[in-house]
């Protein structure tokens, strides 16, 4: 993943946040505009516990949920359209508190012509054990896998293994797309259809994967450097909750190589739960997603 594509797609969100300012500060509410009309929830200020289902009609192929959690977390979601009709089922995952909604045509524009507010009363900090719009671990391909991979009789750390041995396996990296600078994200689900996919793919199929399993986990972004050609680069990986402790996983490194364009099978797992001595060799950590 190039660092000068991330930050200039970063900035771009930024930048579309605000130019709205504005528009999300005036208190409107409004559940119609030219992009979508929302017909559920019927009002402003719906209760709910841990989640919203959001449907409505638009004569557009995807919608873009803006959400804005209770300490000002800022997440986008898209939502395919289907007949003119659109359902989506939005966890609210920063905790209870005020969360407020837009809708817009793209992830760079919400004009506040929808704008309204739901409260959450489910008093538990899910970011990283809930659904997000990549890390799609409600997801029928998601949960199915899941379910193959895991079962009710292991360890935590048994079924992290599992998953984390099937990703490694089975996704392969794309070159073609790290060398066009693809900058498409992809929810897991389709990850593991397609069987390929980049250095945030390889996480946000982790993460689901661990989600849908009971366990939480962080999507993480920084510098890494390959000990092979000594080069740094912006990377992507995970950490998921063992035992009350936050552990390092790189499956993208540990998937394999590539060499004069093809990609190569690792032959032994390097990068699962490697110390923090290890890791801060090679992975300098920039942030953490809300993914």
């Amino acid at each position: 993943m190039k660092r000068s594509q991330q930050v200039v797609v970063f900035l771009i969100f930024l930048i579309s946040i605000g130019f709205v300012t504005p528009a999300f500060a005036a208190y409107h509410v409004s559940f119609v505009s030219d992009v979508a009309r929302i017909t559920a929830p019927t009002g402003n200020g719906l209760s709910c516990q841990g989640y919203v289902n959001i449907e409505g009609t638009s004569k557009l192929e995807q919608i873009w949920l803006c959400v804005r959690g209770p300490a000002d977390e800022v997440t986008t979601y898209p939502v395919n359209v289907i007949e003119n009709a659109f359902q989506y089922e939005l966890s609210l995952r920063f905790g209870a508190g005020t969360y407020t909604i837009w809708v817009g045509d793209s992830s760079e524009h919400f004009d506040g012509n929808i704008r309204f507010e739901v409260t959450n009363t489910l008093n538990a900090d899910l970011r990283y054990a809930a659904p997000s719009a990549y890390v799609d671990s409600k997801n029928e391909i998601v949960t199915q896998l899941s379910s193959s991979l895991v079962k009710p009789e292991m360890t935590d750390n048994e079924k992290l293994a599992a998953i984390y041995q099937w990703v490694t396996q089975n996704i392969a990296y794309d070159y073609n797309a790290y060398k066009e600078q693809a900058n498409i994200l992809k929810p897991a689900s389709v990850i593991i259809q397609e069987k390929k996919g980049m250095c945030r793919d390889y996480s946000f199929t982790v993460a689901a994967l661990a989600r849908a399993s009971g366990l939480e986990a962080k999507i993480v972004y920084g510098q890494a450097r390959n000990g092979e050609n000594g080069r740094t680069e912006y990377h992507a990986w995970n950490e998921v909750k063992l035992n009350g402790n936050w552990i390092f996983l790189d499956s993208t490194w540990d998937a394999g190589y590539v060499k004069s364009g093809q990609f190569f099978r690792s032959p032994q797992l390097k990068f699962f739960n490697m110390e923090s001595k290890g890791t801060s060799q090679t992975h300098q950590v920039e942030k953490i997603t809300l993914h």
